[in-house]
């Protein structure tokens, strides 16, 4: 399929870090929702709001080339879909910052081992810029402001691993669609509209009655159009360039994003220790952002699977 250059092609990190951007934004944007929304129904619907202008896109722009689903976009779809249920079951039992800290922390190292075994070997300095980059993370969560119990449980870690897991394996197999010739709007279109039919398992049960209000409409309008059409377009045009794991890694400047709209916007008060964390996690992705270009031309280990 031909490749159409757009924007967030420049450099080959563009379009993830303008996505993590965008991603960072959802924090912010659903403390405008009515109380009455949980979270799980608006991650549901949001999935189903930024599902429908990717599916339209992919029929105006690239109608000609819509490829036939495959059991690896079903797979991605439902990879989607379970890592909400897990994310903000981490955060129910272990509290806002310990769950963010499992997920977001988690997916890259997962996301590094299963390029590892797919026989792409990230150099040392893409190594070393990660794992400053987590410890970063971890400064940054653990200055937040407290919100909810954040107490480890059994539980709660496993399901923030999960959610790391489940945004690596949905990472992982973009990246083998895109690999195979797929063009990024209809990568994006095909898993995100799985997503949306499997998001229906929890939005059904939920009350939805807050939708009816402005906030709730607006907050989700921007929830699926924002967060999930734009973000994931990006998304897919760094994916399609680059390995998986770094991808995943650059995604870190989401909470850096999130922290600055908590502090500016929703007035948080932010501790001096997540101020050098977000310190951290910048300089560490402008590390694995300069050898983009490396990691993206460099040759893939030989693999012994068929």
């Amino acid at each position: 399929m031909k490749h159409v250059r757009g924007v967030g092609e420049g450099h080959p990190a563009l379009g993830v870090v303008l996505a993590s951007v965008l991603f960072g934004t959802s924090g912010t944007a659903r403390s405008f929702a009515p109380e009455s929304a949980s979270s799980l129904s608006v991650a549901g619907v949001r999935l189903m709001v930024g599902a429908i202008p990717l599916v339209v896109y992919g029929f105006l722009a690239d109608s000609r080339n819509r490829p036939r689903l495959r059991i690896e976009t079903v797979a991605a779809g439902a990879a989607m879909a379970l890592f909400q249920v897990c994310f903000f079951s981490a955060m129910e039992n272990s509290g806002v910052a310990v769950g963010t800290m499992l997920t977001i922390g988690s997916g890259p190292v997962i996301s590094a081992f299963l390029d590892f075994f797919a026989g792409r070997r990230p150099s040392g300095r893409m190594l070393s810029a990660l794992i400053a980059a987590i410890a970063g993370l971890v400064l940054l969560v653990n200055g937040s402001p407290a919100e909810g119990h954040t107490s480890f449980s059994t539980v709660g870690v496993a399901y923030g691993v999960g959610a790391g897991g489940c945004y690596a394996l949905y990472t992982l197999l973009c990246k083998r669609l895109l690999d195979d010739g797929w063009s990024a709007t209809w990568t994006m279109a095909w898993t995100f509209a799985v997503s949306a039919v499997c998001a229906l398992v929890f939005v059904v049960p939920s009350p939805l009655g807050w939708l009816a209000t402005t906030s709730g409409a607006l907050t989700v309008a921007y929830l699926g159009m924002a967060t999930i059409s734009v973000a994931y377009l990006l998304y897919a045009r760094s994916l399609s360039r680059l390995d998986g794991s770094l991808v995943v890694t650059l995604t870190l400047v989401e909470p850096v994003t999130a922290t600055t709209l908590g502090a500016f916007v929703l007035d948080e008060n932010i501790h001096a220790v997540s101020w050098v964390g977000a310190g951290i996690v910048v300089v560490a992705l402008v590390v694995v952002g300069a050898s983009a270009r490396e990691e993206s031309a460099s040759p893939a280990l030989p693999t012994t699977t068929a």
